[in-house]
């Protein structure tokens, strides 16, 4: 596994001891990567980000599990993405449920893994994936998670199509990229632009679109029309054997 990020600070939310305990032997392999903390809930969560940000070592990523003693994970993930939008979330689960899948997509939640014989690689990978705008699903449900949201979206074809009314010629051209899978880097050289433009561009999107993530926004422009189903999943389509990739 190649680490593409240095410095990852990542907290976990209420996992039993056995399975933090293994959890935190993996993040132990990876020298990039410091535990930051525990927390019992989603609530607490955001408590401990809230102090690392002030003392100028803010947390990254977050692990959470599906249920908690007060929350769920979908619920822990709703909040943190409201207060820190840049924070990744990534959802560990032993449940078969494509309820949560798409309810951890709506809530913003940039991985769902299963912890029932998840590889060390790909817990690290989707860490590193998650910071940099990817996502972490398994195919099959992601498949039927998108079927569902295209079908059954929080909002109606003309509210979404009127958000997308709102984007410029050139973030629909960045939009459609997204929605074939393109990392930030491509989108800089297909339309020959900077990073920084591009990353401009995705943040614009992202809030005009009213979206909690770079998968929620294609999601949301697939229900626009913007892009199509087969693109969609293969925008978010993990890869589980490659090394985490630089959006």
């Amino acid at each position: 596994m190649a680490n593409i990020n240095t410095n990852l600070r990542v907290l976990l939310i209420d996992f039993s001891p056995v399975i933090q305990a293994g959890l935190q032997s993996i993040l132990a392999t990876d020298k990039a990567i410091e535990i930051a903390g525990h927390a019992s809930d989603g609530s607490e969560a955001v408590m401990l980000l809230k102090k690392a940000t002030s003392e100028g070592r803010p947390i990254n990523v977050v692990l959470t599990a599906t249920r908690t003693p007060n929350m769920d994970g979908v619920q822990a993930t709703r909040i943190i993405k409201e207060g820190f939008p840049a924070v990744g979330v990534i959802v560990l689960t032993e449940h078969d449920n494509d309820s949560h899948v798409i309810d951890a997509i709506h809530a913003g939640a940039g991985g769902y893994i299963f912890l029932t014989g998840m590889s060390s690689e790909v817990l690290l990978d989707s860490i590193h994936r998650v910071i940099e705008g990817g996502t972490q699903m398994k195919t099959d449900l992601l498949r039927k998670a998108v079927d569902a949201l295209l079908q059954n979206g929080r909002k109606t074809l003309a509210e979404r199509t009127a958000e997308a009314a709102h984007l410029t010629d050139r973030e629909v051209d960045v939009l459609r990229l997204m929605g074939n899978g393109d990392t930030n880097g491509e989108i800089s050289n297909n339309l020959t632009i900077s990073m920084d433009t591009v990353k401009k561009h995705v943040h614009n999107i992202i809030n005009k679109m009213q979206a909690r993530s770079r998968t929620h926004v294609c999601i949301i422009a697939a229900q626009a029309g913007i892009v199509g189903k087969l693109s969609l999943v293969k925008a978010v389509e993990p890869e589980l054997s490659k090394p985490a990739l630089v959006k």
